[in-house]
Protein backbone atom coordinates (compact mmCIF):
# COMPACT_ATOMS: atom_id res chain seq x y z
CA UNK A 1 0.00 0.00 0.00
CA UNK A 2 1.38 3.40 -0.95
CA UNK A 3 2.52 5.60 1.95
CA UNK A 4 2.55 8.77 -0.13
CA UNK A 5 -0.69 10.56 -0.83
CA UNK A 6 -1.87 13.92 -2.09
CA UNK A 7 -3.09 16.33 0.57
CA UNK A 8 -6.64 17.54 0.28
CA UNK A 9 -7.32 21.06 -0.92
CA UNK A 10 -8.43 22.04 2.59
CA UNK A 11 -5.16 20.89 4.20
CA UNK A 12 -3.09 22.53 1.44
CA UNK A 13 -4.98 25.77 2.00
CA UNK A 14 -4.27 25.78 5.74
CA UNK A 15 -0.57 25.06 5.26
CA UNK A 16 -0.23 27.87 2.73
CA UNK A 17 -2.24 30.22 4.95
CA UNK A 18 0.15 29.49 7.82
CA UNK A 19 3.08 30.65 5.71
CA UNK A 20 1.46 34.00 4.93
CA UNK A 21 -0.61 34.71 8.07
CA UNK A 22 1.18 34.03 11.33
CA UNK A 23 -0.52 36.51 13.70
CA UNK A 24 -2.90 39.53 13.72
CA UNK A 25 -0.12 41.85 12.55
CA UNK A 26 0.21 39.67 9.42
CA UNK A 27 -3.49 40.22 8.69
CA UNK A 28 -3.15 43.99 9.11
CA UNK A 29 0.00 44.05 6.98
CA UNK A 30 -1.60 42.26 4.02
CA UNK A 31 -4.80 44.31 4.14
CA UNK A 32 -2.89 47.55 4.58
CA UNK A 33 -0.67 46.79 1.58
CA UNK A 34 -3.77 46.08 -0.52
CA UNK A 35 -5.17 49.46 0.53
CA UNK A 36 -1.96 51.23 -0.45
CA UNK A 37 -1.83 49.37 -3.78
CA UNK A 38 -5.40 50.60 -4.35
CA UNK A 39 -4.14 54.21 -4.04
CA UNK A 40 -5.99 54.96 -0.82
CA UNK A 41 -5.65 58.40 0.74
CA UNK A 42 -6.96 57.30 4.16
CA UNK A 43 -6.75 53.93 5.88
CA UNK A 44 -8.72 53.29 9.10
CA UNK A 45 -7.86 50.26 11.22
CA UNK A 46 -9.71 48.86 14.22
CA UNK A 47 -8.62 45.90 16.32
CA UNK A 48 -9.97 44.12 19.40
CA UNK A 49 -8.01 42.06 21.93
CA UNK A 50 -4.77 42.90 20.16
CA UNK A 51 -6.29 41.84 16.83
CA UNK A 52 -7.09 38.29 17.96
CA UNK A 53 -10.83 38.94 18.10
CA UNK A 54 -11.10 41.52 15.31
CA UNK A 55 -9.00 43.16 12.60
CA UNK A 56 -10.89 45.71 10.49
CA UNK A 57 -9.35 47.76 7.67
CA UNK A 58 -11.39 50.40 5.84
CA UNK A 59 -10.00 52.47 2.96
CA UNK A 60 -11.07 54.92 0.28
CA UNK A 61 -9.12 53.25 -2.51
CA UNK A 62 -10.20 52.05 -5.94
CA UNK A 63 -12.40 49.23 -4.66
CA UNK A 64 -13.52 46.24 -6.73
CA UNK A 65 -16.40 45.25 -8.96
CA UNK A 66 -18.38 42.14 -7.94
CA UNK A 67 -16.63 39.75 -10.30
CA UNK A 68 -13.20 40.86 -9.09
CA UNK A 69 -14.31 40.73 -5.44
CA UNK A 70 -15.37 37.11 -5.76
CA UNK A 71 -12.20 36.14 -7.60
CA UNK A 72 -10.05 37.86 -4.96
CA UNK A 73 -10.81 35.10 -2.43
CA UNK A 74 -9.35 32.42 -4.70
CA UNK A 75 -5.72 31.50 -4.14
CA UNK A 76 -3.31 33.00 -6.68
CA UNK A 77 -5.95 35.43 -7.97
CA UNK A 78 -4.34 38.83 -8.40
CA UNK A 79 -4.57 41.95 -10.54
CA UNK A 80 -0.90 42.81 -10.03
CA UNK A 81 0.90 40.37 -12.28
CA UNK A 82 -0.26 38.28 -15.25
CA UNK A 83 2.77 36.30 -16.46
CA UNK A 84 5.97 34.81 -15.05
CA UNK A 85 7.96 37.67 -16.55
CA UNK A 86 6.05 40.16 -14.41
CA UNK A 87 7.71 38.80 -11.26
CA UNK A 88 10.91 40.43 -12.51
CA UNK A 89 9.24 43.86 -12.48
CA UNK A 90 7.14 44.28 -9.32
CA UNK A 91 5.69 47.77 -8.80
CA UNK A 92 3.21 46.93 -6.00
CA UNK A 93 3.36 45.67 -2.41
CA UNK A 94 1.31 42.58 -3.19
CA UNK A 95 1.69 40.30 -6.19
CA UNK A 96 1.41 36.67 -5.06
CA UNK A 97 -2.40 36.50 -4.92
CA UNK A 98 -2.33 34.70 -1.56
CA UNK A 99 -3.26 37.28 1.07
CA UNK A 100 -7.07 37.40 0.99
CA UNK A 101 -7.40 33.66 0.38
CA UNK A 102 -5.05 32.91 3.29
CA UNK A 103 -6.84 35.31 5.64
CA UNK A 104 -10.26 33.92 4.75
CA UNK A 105 -8.94 30.38 5.29
CA UNK A 106 -8.17 30.92 8.99
CA UNK A 107 -10.92 33.32 10.11
CA UNK A 108 -14.49 34.52 9.84
CA UNK A 109 -14.23 36.97 6.96
CA UNK A 110 -16.40 39.83 5.69
CA UNK A 111 -15.62 42.17 2.81
CA UNK A 112 -17.56 45.16 1.55
CA UNK A 113 -16.17 46.80 -1.56
CA UNK A 114 -17.26 49.17 -4.29
CA UNK A 115 -15.62 50.58 -7.39
CA UNK A 116 -18.00 53.53 -7.22
CA UNK A 117 -20.58 51.79 -9.40
CA UNK A 118 -21.75 48.71 -7.50
CA UNK A 119 -21.18 47.57 -3.93
CA UNK A 120 -20.55 43.94 -2.97
CA UNK A 121 -20.70 42.27 0.46
CA UNK A 122 -19.05 38.84 0.78
CA UNK A 123 -19.21 36.65 3.91
CA UNK A 124 -16.87 33.66 4.25
CA UNK A 125 -15.80 31.26 6.99
CA UNK A 126 -12.71 29.03 7.00
CA UNK A 127 -12.22 29.77 3.30
CA UNK A 128 -15.78 28.88 2.25
CA UNK A 129 -17.94 31.65 0.82
CA UNK A 130 -21.30 31.71 2.64
CA UNK A 131 -23.08 34.72 1.11
CA UNK A 132 -22.64 37.30 -1.65
CA UNK A 133 -24.91 40.33 -1.22
CA UNK A 134 -25.43 43.81 -2.59
CA UNK A 135 -23.93 46.62 -0.53
CA UNK A 136 -24.41 50.35 -0.30
CA UNK A 137 -21.04 51.90 0.35
CA UNK A 138 -18.82 54.57 -1.22
CA UNK A 139 -15.82 53.75 -3.35
CA UNK A 140 -13.26 51.73 -1.43
CA UNK A 141 -12.99 48.51 0.55
CA UNK A 142 -13.80 47.49 4.11
CA UNK A 143 -12.61 44.09 5.39
CA UNK A 144 -13.43 42.66 8.81
CA UNK A 145 -11.51 39.59 10.02
CA UNK A 146 -12.79 37.93 13.21
CA UNK A 147 -11.65 35.01 15.38
CA UNK A 148 -8.25 34.49 13.79
CA UNK A 149 -7.14 30.82 13.83
CA UNK A 150 -10.49 29.69 15.27
CA UNK A 151 -10.15 26.56 13.10
CA UNK A 152 -6.41 26.09 13.79
CA UNK A 153 -6.10 25.54 17.56
CA UNK A 154 -2.44 24.51 17.29
CA UNK A 155 -1.59 27.93 15.84
CA UNK A 156 -3.93 29.76 18.21
CA UNK A 157 -2.19 28.56 21.37
CA UNK A 158 1.11 30.09 20.20
CA UNK A 159 -0.39 33.58 20.07
CA UNK A 160 1.07 36.00 22.62
CA UNK A 161 -0.74 38.43 24.91
CA UNK A 162 -3.06 41.09 23.53
CA UNK A 163 -0.57 43.79 24.60
CA UNK A 164 2.24 42.10 22.69
CA UNK A 165 0.16 41.67 19.53
CA UNK A 166 -1.09 45.26 19.81
CA UNK A 167 2.47 46.62 20.01
CA UNK A 168 3.40 44.71 16.85
CA UNK A 169 0.46 46.29 15.02
CA UNK A 170 1.32 49.79 16.26
CA UNK A 171 4.90 49.31 15.09
CA UNK A 172 3.62 48.07 11.72
CA UNK A 173 1.40 51.12 11.14
CA UNK A 174 4.28 53.42 12.06
CA UNK A 175 6.49 51.60 9.57
CA UNK A 176 4.11 52.26 6.67
CA UNK A 177 3.14 55.67 8.03
CA UNK A 178 6.74 56.85 7.85
CA UNK A 179 7.25 55.87 4.19
CA UNK A 180 3.75 56.97 3.07
CA UNK A 181 3.39 60.42 4.69
CA UNK A 182 0.75 61.55 2.18
CA UNK A 183 -1.62 58.80 3.36
CA UNK A 184 -3.69 59.32 6.50
CA UNK A 185 -3.66 56.44 9.03
CA UNK A 186 -5.96 55.84 11.99
CA UNK A 187 -5.65 52.95 14.47
CA UNK A 188 -7.95 52.15 17.40
CA UNK A 189 -8.29 49.23 19.78
CA UNK A 190 -11.66 48.73 21.50
CA UNK A 191 -12.65 52.36 20.82
CA UNK A 192 -9.34 53.62 22.25
CA UNK A 193 -7.34 55.66 19.76
CA UNK A 194 -3.78 54.39 19.39
CA UNK A 195 -2.58 56.37 16.37
CA UNK A 196 -4.02 59.23 14.36
CA UNK A 197 -1.68 60.34 11.59
CA UNK A 198 -3.02 62.98 9.22
CA UNK A 199 -1.55 63.51 5.76
CA UNK A 200 1.73 65.45 5.71
CA UNK A 201 4.20 66.38 3.00
CA UNK A 202 7.28 64.50 4.13
CA UNK A 203 8.65 61.68 6.26
CA UNK A 204 10.39 64.32 8.38
CA UNK A 205 7.03 65.85 9.27
CA UNK A 206 5.63 62.39 10.02
CA UNK A 207 8.62 61.66 12.28
CA UNK A 208 7.70 64.77 14.27
CA UNK A 209 4.34 63.15 15.08
CA UNK A 210 5.80 59.86 16.26
CA UNK A 211 9.16 60.55 17.87
CA UNK A 212 10.51 62.90 20.56
CA UNK A 213 11.89 66.27 19.55
CA UNK A 214 15.31 65.26 20.90
CA UNK A 215 15.46 62.65 18.12
CA UNK A 216 13.74 64.57 15.34
CA UNK A 217 15.93 67.66 15.72
CA UNK A 218 19.00 65.50 15.06
CA UNK A 219 17.64 64.19 11.76
CA UNK A 220 19.02 65.12 8.34
CA UNK A 221 17.03 64.63 5.15
CA UNK A 222 18.98 62.83 2.41
CA UNK A 223 18.10 62.77 -1.27
CA UNK A 224 20.62 61.55 -3.81
CA UNK A 225 20.17 60.04 -7.27
CA UNK A 226 22.72 58.46 -9.56
CA UNK A 227 21.41 56.76 -12.67
CA UNK A 228 18.44 54.55 -11.76
CA UNK A 229 19.39 54.43 -8.05
CA UNK A 230 17.67 56.99 -5.85
CA UNK A 231 18.41 57.06 -2.10
CA UNK A 232 16.11 59.12 0.10
CA UNK A 233 15.20 59.30 3.77
CA UNK A 234 16.40 60.57 7.13
CA UNK A 235 19.59 59.95 9.12
CA UNK A 236 20.68 61.28 12.49
CA UNK A 237 23.78 63.30 13.13
CA UNK A 238 26.57 61.64 15.12
CA UNK A 239 26.31 62.03 18.86
CA UNK A 240 22.65 61.08 19.27
CA UNK A 241 22.34 59.51 22.74
CA UNK A 242 18.57 59.22 23.03
CA UNK A 243 16.86 55.84 22.98
CA UNK A 244 14.58 55.51 19.98
CA UNK A 245 12.89 53.10 17.59
CA UNK A 246 13.52 55.09 14.43
CA UNK A 247 15.29 52.42 12.34
CA UNK A 248 13.48 51.78 9.08
CA UNK A 249 14.83 50.24 5.89
CA UNK A 250 12.83 50.19 2.65
CA UNK A 251 13.52 49.04 -0.88
CA UNK A 252 11.18 50.71 -3.38
CA UNK A 253 9.07 51.76 -0.36
CA UNK A 254 8.72 48.13 0.78
CA UNK A 255 9.70 47.63 4.47
CA UNK A 256 12.40 44.98 4.53
CA UNK A 257 14.80 43.18 6.81
CA UNK A 258 18.22 43.62 5.25
CA UNK A 259 21.17 42.93 7.54
CA UNK A 260 23.79 44.16 5.09
CA UNK A 261 22.10 47.53 4.73
CA UNK A 262 22.01 47.92 8.51
CA UNK A 263 25.69 47.01 8.78
CA UNK A 264 26.57 49.54 6.09
CA UNK A 265 24.61 52.20 7.98
CA UNK A 266 26.46 51.60 11.25
CA UNK A 267 29.75 51.49 9.35
CA UNK A 268 28.98 54.96 8.08
CA UNK A 269 28.82 56.11 11.71
CA UNK A 270 32.00 54.18 12.55
CA UNK A 271 30.11 51.70 14.76
CA UNK A 272 28.81 54.18 17.37
CA UNK A 273 28.06 53.28 20.97
CA UNK A 274 24.42 54.29 20.48
CA UNK A 275 22.69 53.19 17.28
CA UNK A 276 21.84 55.99 14.84
CA UNK A 277 18.27 56.91 13.93
CA UNK A 278 17.49 56.38 10.29
CA UNK A 279 14.87 55.93 7.61
CA UNK A 280 16.44 54.82 4.34
CA UNK A 281 14.50 54.13 1.14
CA UNK A 282 16.50 52.70 -1.75
CA UNK A 283 14.67 53.15 -5.04
CA UNK A 284 16.00 51.06 -7.92
CA UNK A 285 14.52 49.75 -11.14
CA UNK A 286 12.15 46.86 -10.23
CA UNK A 287 14.09 44.41 -12.40
CA UNK A 288 17.08 44.85 -10.07
CA UNK A 289 15.13 43.66 -7.00
CA UNK A 290 14.07 40.10 -6.21
CA UNK A 291 11.02 40.41 -3.93
CA UNK A 292 9.86 36.82 -4.42
CA UNK A 293 11.95 35.24 -1.67
CA UNK A 294 9.39 34.53 1.05
CA UNK A 295 5.55 34.64 1.23
CA UNK A 296 5.80 37.34 3.92
CA UNK A 297 7.49 39.62 1.32
CA UNK A 298 9.69 41.26 3.97
CA UNK A 299 12.95 40.04 2.45
CA UNK A 300 14.43 41.15 -0.86
CA UNK A 301 17.71 40.81 -2.71
CA UNK A 302 19.37 43.63 -4.58
CA UNK A 303 20.97 42.34 -7.77
CA UNK A 304 23.72 44.97 -7.66
CA UNK A 305 24.05 44.98 -3.89
CA UNK A 306 27.72 45.96 -3.51
CA UNK A 307 27.39 49.02 -5.72
CA UNK A 308 24.19 50.19 -3.99
CA UNK A 309 25.56 49.71 -0.47
CA UNK A 310 28.75 51.58 -1.33
CA UNK A 311 26.71 54.41 -2.80
CA UNK A 312 24.43 54.55 0.26
CA UNK A 313 27.45 54.60 2.56
CA UNK A 314 28.95 57.56 0.72
CA UNK A 315 25.63 59.43 0.78
CA UNK A 316 25.28 58.97 4.54
CA UNK A 317 28.89 59.91 5.31
CA UNK A 318 28.57 63.08 3.24
CA UNK A 319 25.30 64.05 4.94
CA UNK A 320 26.41 63.56 8.54
CA UNK A 321 29.72 65.35 8.01
CA UNK A 322 28.50 68.47 6.27
CA UNK A 323 25.10 69.46 7.68
CA UNK A 324 24.85 71.47 10.92
CA UNK A 325 22.58 70.67 13.83
CA UNK A 326 19.04 71.93 13.25
CA UNK A 327 18.30 73.02 16.83
CA UNK A 328 20.41 73.40 19.95
CA UNK A 329 18.54 72.61 23.17
CA UNK A 330 21.21 73.50 25.70
CA UNK A 331 24.01 76.00 26.18
CA UNK A 332 27.24 74.31 27.26
CA UNK A 333 29.37 75.98 29.96
CA UNK A 334 32.18 78.17 28.73
CA UNK A 335 35.68 76.77 28.97
CA UNK A 336 36.71 79.44 31.46
CA UNK A 337 33.80 78.68 33.82
CA UNK A 338 35.04 77.40 37.14
CA UNK A 339 33.50 74.44 38.97
CA UNK A 340 31.98 72.87 35.88
CA UNK A 341 29.19 70.42 36.55
CA UNK A 342 29.51 67.10 34.67
CA UNK A 343 26.72 66.65 32.12
CA UNK A 344 27.02 62.87 31.82
CA UNK A 345 25.10 62.04 35.00
CA UNK A 346 22.09 63.83 36.41
CA UNK A 347 23.01 62.87 39.95
CA UNK A 348 26.60 62.30 40.96
CA UNK A 349 26.09 60.69 44.35
CA UNK A 350 25.28 57.00 44.25
CA UNK A 351 24.16 56.85 47.88
CA UNK A 352 24.83 58.54 51.21
CA UNK A 353 28.06 57.40 52.79
CA UNK A 354 27.83 55.91 56.24
CA UNK A 355 27.76 52.76 58.26
CA UNK A 356 25.25 50.04 57.49
CA UNK A 357 24.51 46.92 59.44
CA UNK A 358 24.27 43.53 57.83
CA UNK A 359 27.58 43.39 55.97
CA UNK A 360 28.69 39.87 55.23
CA UNK A 361 30.28 38.33 58.30
CA UNK A 362 34.03 37.96 58.03
CA UNK A 363 34.60 40.47 55.22
CA UNK A 364 37.79 42.46 55.48
CA UNK A 365 36.45 45.99 55.23
CA UNK A 366 39.49 47.50 53.57
CA UNK A 367 39.93 44.94 50.80
CA UNK A 368 38.10 46.02 47.61
CA UNK A 369 39.02 45.99 43.93
CA UNK A 370 37.01 46.93 40.85
CA UNK A 371 37.36 44.78 37.72
CA UNK A 372 36.71 46.46 34.33
CA UNK A 373 34.55 49.08 36.02
CA UNK A 374 31.83 46.44 36.42
CA UNK A 375 32.59 43.91 39.16
CA UNK A 376 33.66 44.49 42.76
CA UNK A 377 36.02 41.94 44.29
CA UNK A 378 36.05 41.69 48.07
CA UNK A 379 38.25 39.50 50.25
CA UNK A 380 36.55 37.51 53.02
CA UNK A 381 38.01 35.38 55.77
CA UNK A 382 36.90 32.23 53.93
CA UNK A 383 37.84 33.32 50.41
CA UNK A 384 36.58 35.79 47.79
CA UNK A 385 33.28 37.28 46.62
CA UNK A 386 32.56 39.01 43.30
CA UNK A 387 29.64 41.43 43.15
CA UNK A 388 28.01 42.76 39.98
CA UNK A 389 27.75 46.45 40.86
CA UNK A 390 24.75 47.20 38.62
CA UNK A 391 22.44 44.47 39.90
CA UNK A 392 23.62 45.04 43.47
CA UNK A 393 22.55 48.68 43.29
CA UNK A 394 19.37 47.61 41.51
CA UNK A 395 18.44 45.38 44.50
CA UNK A 396 19.10 48.25 46.94
CA UNK A 397 16.89 50.71 45.04
CA UNK A 398 14.14 48.12 44.48
CA UNK A 399 13.81 47.25 48.16
CA UNK A 400 13.88 50.90 49.24
CA UNK A 401 10.96 51.57 46.86
CA UNK A 402 8.98 48.49 47.86
CA UNK A 403 9.41 49.21 51.60
CA UNK A 404 8.53 52.89 51.25
CA UNK A 405 11.98 54.11 52.29
CA UNK A 406 12.64 56.09 49.13
CA UNK A 407 13.30 59.83 49.28
CA UNK A 408 13.29 62.33 46.44
CA UNK A 409 16.31 64.40 45.54
CA UNK A 410 15.73 67.55 43.50
CA UNK A 411 17.76 67.80 40.30
CA UNK A 412 20.07 70.72 39.79
CA UNK A 413 19.11 70.67 36.11
CA UNK A 414 15.54 69.38 35.49
CA UNK A 415 15.10 67.07 32.53
CA UNK A 416 12.58 67.80 29.78
CA UNK A 417 11.16 64.70 28.11
CA UNK A 418 8.92 64.77 25.05
CA UNK A 419 6.77 61.64 25.03
CA UNK A 420 5.33 59.68 22.14
CA UNK A 421 1.53 59.14 22.20
CA UNK A 422 2.02 55.62 23.64
CA UNK A 423 4.48 56.85 26.27
CA UNK A 424 2.15 59.69 27.28
CA UNK A 425 -0.67 57.21 27.85
CA UNK A 426 1.49 55.11 30.16
CA UNK A 427 2.62 58.31 31.92
CA UNK A 428 -1.01 59.18 32.65
CA UNK A 429 -1.58 55.68 34.07
CA UNK A 430 1.52 55.57 36.25
CA UNK A 431 2.32 59.16 37.26
CA UNK A 432 0.75 58.91 40.74
CA UNK A 433 2.67 55.70 41.41
CA UNK A 434 5.90 57.26 40.14
CA UNK A 435 5.51 60.23 42.50
CA UNK A 436 5.23 57.78 45.40
CA UNK A 437 8.48 56.20 44.18
CA UNK A 438 10.39 59.47 44.26
CA UNK A 439 10.01 60.73 40.68
CA UNK A 440 8.33 64.13 40.50
CA UNK A 441 7.10 65.91 37.36
CA UNK A 442 5.71 69.09 35.99
CA UNK A 443 3.52 68.95 32.89
CA UNK A 444 4.75 71.38 30.29
CA UNK A 445 2.51 70.83 27.27
CA UNK A 446 0.30 68.14 25.77
CA UNK A 447 3.08 65.49 25.63
CA UNK A 448 6.02 67.16 27.36
CA UNK A 449 6.92 66.62 31.01
CA UNK A 450 9.72 68.08 33.10
CA UNK A 451 11.32 65.74 35.65
CA UNK A 452 12.69 67.75 38.56
CA UNK A 453 13.21 65.05 41.24
CA UNK A 454 14.50 61.48 41.27
CA UNK A 455 14.94 58.87 44.01
CA UNK A 456 17.93 59.89 46.13
CA UNK A 457 19.67 56.58 45.42
CA UNK A 458 19.30 56.83 41.63
CA UNK A 459 22.26 57.48 39.39
CA UNK A 460 20.77 57.98 35.96
CA UNK A 461 21.98 59.73 32.85
CA UNK A 462 19.63 61.64 30.61
CA UNK A 463 19.27 58.81 28.16
CA UNK A 464 18.10 56.45 30.89
CA UNK A 465 15.49 58.92 32.10
CA UNK A 466 14.24 59.57 28.55
CA UNK A 467 13.84 55.82 28.00
CA UNK A 468 11.89 55.22 31.23
CA UNK A 469 8.45 55.65 29.70
CA UNK A 470 9.29 53.56 26.65
CA UNK A 471 10.12 50.65 28.96
CA UNK A 472 7.03 51.24 31.08
CA UNK A 473 4.95 51.19 27.91
CA UNK A 474 6.46 47.82 27.01
CA UNK A 475 5.05 46.40 30.27
CA UNK A 476 1.49 46.69 28.95
CA UNK A 477 -1.05 45.85 31.68
CA UNK A 478 1.79 45.00 34.07
CA UNK A 479 2.43 48.75 34.37
CA UNK A 480 -0.37 48.73 36.96
CA UNK A 481 1.74 46.56 39.30
CA UNK A 482 3.96 48.40 41.78
CA UNK A 483 6.59 45.65 41.75
CA UNK A 484 6.95 45.72 37.95
CA UNK A 485 7.28 49.52 37.84
CA UNK A 486 9.76 49.40 40.74
CA UNK A 487 11.91 46.93 38.78
CA UNK A 488 12.06 49.32 35.82
CA UNK A 489 12.97 52.31 38.00
CA UNK A 490 15.59 50.30 39.89
CA UNK A 491 17.22 49.10 36.68
CA UNK A 492 17.17 52.58 35.15
CA UNK A 493 18.47 54.24 38.31
CA UNK A 494 21.23 51.78 39.19
CA UNK A 495 24.88 52.47 38.44
CA UNK A 496 25.95 50.95 35.15
CA UNK A 497 28.59 48.50 34.08
CA UNK A 498 31.78 50.38 33.23
CA UNK A 499 31.23 53.11 35.86
CA UNK A 500 34.27 53.68 38.05
CA UNK A 501 33.62 53.73 41.80
CA UNK A 502 35.72 55.09 44.60
CA UNK A 503 36.85 52.86 47.46
CA UNK A 504 34.23 54.40 49.76
CA UNK A 505 31.49 53.90 47.16
CA UNK A 506 32.40 50.24 46.75
CA UNK A 507 32.39 49.67 50.51
CA UNK A 508 29.04 51.44 50.95
CA UNK A 509 27.49 49.49 48.08
CA UNK A 510 28.58 46.15 49.56
CA UNK A 511 27.40 47.06 53.05
CA UNK A 512 24.01 48.22 51.84
CA UNK A 513 23.62 45.17 49.63
CA UNK A 514 24.03 42.77 52.54
CA UNK A 515 21.55 44.84 54.57
CA UNK A 516 18.78 43.97 52.07
CA UNK A 517 16.37 41.09 52.47
CA UNK A 518 17.72 39.26 49.40
CA UNK A 519 21.29 40.25 48.57
CA UNK A 520 21.89 37.33 46.21
CA UNK A 521 19.50 37.95 43.27
CA UNK A 522 18.39 41.13 41.55
CA UNK A 523 14.67 41.98 41.11
CA UNK A 524 14.76 40.30 37.68
CA UNK A 525 16.28 37.11 39.06
CA UNK A 526 19.91 37.55 38.00
CA UNK A 527 22.66 36.56 40.46
CA UNK A 528 24.37 39.41 42.31
CA UNK A 529 27.14 37.63 44.23
CA UNK A 530 29.54 34.85 43.29
CA UNK A 531 31.79 33.40 45.98
CA UNK A 532 34.75 31.06 46.20
CA UNK A 533 36.28 29.59 49.32
CA UNK A 534 40.03 29.18 49.80
CA UNK A 535 39.56 25.43 49.40
CA UNK A 536 37.74 25.85 46.07
CA UNK A 537 40.46 28.12 44.74
CA UNK A 538 43.17 25.73 45.91
CA UNK A 539 41.43 22.90 44.08
CA UNK A 540 41.23 24.90 40.85
CA UNK A 541 44.96 25.66 41.05
CA UNK A 542 45.79 22.02 41.71
CA UNK A 543 46.92 22.60 45.29
CA UNK A 544 44.63 19.87 46.65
Amino acid sequence: MSRIHVLSAQVRGKIAAGEVITRPASVIKELLENSLDARSNRVEIEIANGGKDKCLVNDDGEGMAREDAQLALHRYATSKIAAIEDIECIHTYGFRGEALASIAQISRFEMETSDGMMGTHIVAEAGEVKRVLDSERPRGTRIRVSDIFFNMPARLKFMKSADWERRLIVRLIKTYGMICPKVSFYLADADRELLNLPQVESSYRRAGMLFPRAVVDHLIEVDFQLGSTHITGLVSRPGLTVRHHLNYIYVNKRPVKYTRIYRALTEGYQNPRFPPAFLININVAPQFVDANIHPMKNEVRLKDERYILDLMLQVIKRAIRTKPLRVEHAVLPKAEDKGKIPTDFVQDVIMPYGEYEGAEAGRSADEFWQLHGTYILAQTKSGLIIVDQHVAHERIIYESIMHGRVHSQRLLFPITVELTPEEHRVYERTKNMLVEMGIEFKEFSSRTVVIDSLPADARSNREEIAGLFSELNALGDLAKEKGEVARVIACRGAIKAGQRLSHVEMQTLIDRLFATENPYTCPHGRPIVLRWTIDELAHKFGRT
